[in-house]
């Protein structure tokens, strides 16, 4: 059998502790390591309702749960490789008639077969599946949890865009009447005409910001959308 070397471990390697409470070792994979519903922490209802569809709707996570029942149905099979096979099978007959006795018949038979794992076959069989097992179930971790994360930057990016127009169109409503003001002043002849050209101007730029905006806020609505 393969022993794996010993290798010296770094002081600086240290026992981390986590959010949740539980530990790991930085030296050990942490792909299934189990994250818990890290995300309601936010205490926002609305991400936990999208989050909660992740495992159901998202495409990549589905296909990924899918991988990881195909390879435990194949550590099933590897595994029942390991122990004997039992076959039963029966028969029954008739015979006699007119001025014979007529006389039933019955057979029943059982066989069973084994052979033992001398080269180690069937042992290296069920380690592979097990190994293949492992690595879809730290496929499928990843899968939600990437899909969960992104879900999550998009979900307060949306958010964040949302409050930011809050505040351009408040904005907008300022430099309005401030340039409404300014036109004002200008046809009393108090202000010059670069005064109402830069109001203008500010008011254009801050509806061209609003735009742009709202365009970002709709690619993070469509991201969300195709995530769950």
């Amino acid at each position: 059998d393969y022993q794996r070397p010993s290798a010296a471990v770094p002081a600086t390697w240290r026992e981390a502790t986590v959010a949740a409470g539980a530990t790991w070792h930085p030296s050990a994979p942490p792909d299934a390591f189990a994250r818990g519903e890290w995300w309601r922490l936010f205490g926002d209802p609305e991400l936990d309702r999208l989050a909660a569809r992740i495992a159901i709707d998202n495409q990549n996570v589905v296909a990924a749960a899918a991988n990881y029942r195909q390879a435990q149905a194949i550590v099933r099979e590897a595994r029942a490789a390991r122990f004997p096979t039992l076959g039963v099978s029966g028969s029954a007959r008739r015979t006699g008639g007119r001025d014979q006795a007529e006389v039933n018949a019955f057979q029943v038979s059982f066989a069973a077969d084994w052979a033992p794992d001398l080269w180690g076959r069937v042992g290296r069989g069920v380690e592979s599946a097990s190994a293949s097992a492992e690595a879809s179930a730290a496929d499928l971790a990843s899968a939600r949890l990437s899909a969960q994360g992104e879900l999550a930057i998009n979900y307060f990016s949306l958010r964040e865009a949302d409050a930011e127009a809050v505040l351009l169109r408040r904005t907008i409503e300022g430099f309005e009447r401030s340039l409404q003001i300014t036109r004002n002043r200008y046809v009393a002849g108090i202000a010059p005409r670069t005064d109402v050209l830069q109001a203008e101007t500010q008011l254009a730029s801050t509806r061209a910001d609003l735009s742009a905006l709202l365009a970002d806020r709709a690619r993070f609505e469509h991201a969300i959308a195709v995530l769950v």
